[in-house]
């Protein structure tokens, strides 16, 4: 989350209420993701080749958590393997499995 909405301020400069509105939580969290990350990163984001860019409207469903909402989106829609997963989003592979099966459960299908 912290990233995401670090992203998004320095990136498109929108308010923290309507980075709320866009990730449907509430600009009080939104405000706190942000200054949490900013003190801990130093440099800007770059953009990695071969990265995949993520809809925003996937991390807006609160049923299910913003990583379960990424993992489902890259295995479902982009249809990458567990392993191709956890190497873009630094994880274990067997954590990327574990997250996309409790994701799957809890999504009606």
């Amino acid at each position: 989350m912290e990233t995401i909405v670090y992203h998004i301020k320095e990136n498109y400069n929108l308010s923290f209420h309507e980075i709320g509105i866009l990730l449907g939580r509430d600009e009080r969290t939104i405000w706190t993701c942000y200054h949490r990350i900013k003190d801990k990163k130093k440099q800007p984001f770059t953009r990695f080749p071969g990265s995949i860019d993520i809809p925003i409207h996937i991390i807006k469903n609160r049923s299910v958590s913003i990583l379960e909402s990424i993992v489902l989106y890259l295995k479902d829609i982009q249809s990458l393997s567990y392993h191709e997963i956890a190497v873009l989003l630094n994880r274990n592979d067997r954590t990327i499995w574990t997250v996309y099966s409790r994701a799957k459960r809890k999504v009606p299908k």
